[in-house]
C-alpha cells in the first residue's frame, strides 16, 4: 500500500499548531489547503514543518493562504532544505 505523500496533524490550544509530514508540494498542496484553511480562520497559526521533507512553489502559495486566513502565522522547526526554500522565497519573516 502506498502510503500518502503528506499527512497534516491540527492541536487546538491557544493557537492552532499544524503539524506537515511527508512533501507539500503541486500534488499535496490543493487537498491541505482545503483542509487547512477553514480550520485555521481568523487563528494564530503555528506551523510545524519537522516532518517536512519537501516543499514546492504550490506549497509555498498554500502557507500565503494560510497567512492570509489566519491573524498570525509562525513557522517552526523546518529543515535545512526547506528553510533554504523558504529563506529564498521570502519567507523568512514568519521565523
Amino acid at each position: 500500500m502506498k502510503e500518502d505523500p503528506l499527512t497534516a496533524t491540527y492541536s487546538d490550544g491557544d493557537e492552532i499548531t499544524v503539524s506537515l509530514r511527508g512533501r507539500l508540494d503541486s500534488v499535496t498542496s490543493s487537498d491541505f489547503q482545503s483542509d487547512a484553511v477553514p480550520k485555521c480562520r481568523g487563528r494564530d497559526i503555528v506551523l510545524d514543518l519537522d516532518g517536512l521533507v519537501y516543499l514546492s512553489s504550490a506549497g509555498l502559495r498554500s502557507i500565503l493562504a494560510l497567512d492570509k486566513a489566519g491573524k498570525s502565522l509562525r513557522i517552526v522547526n523546518a529543515k535545512d532544505s526547506v528553510k533554504d526554500v523558504l529563506d529564498m522565497s521570502g519567507f523568512s519573516d514568519f521565523f
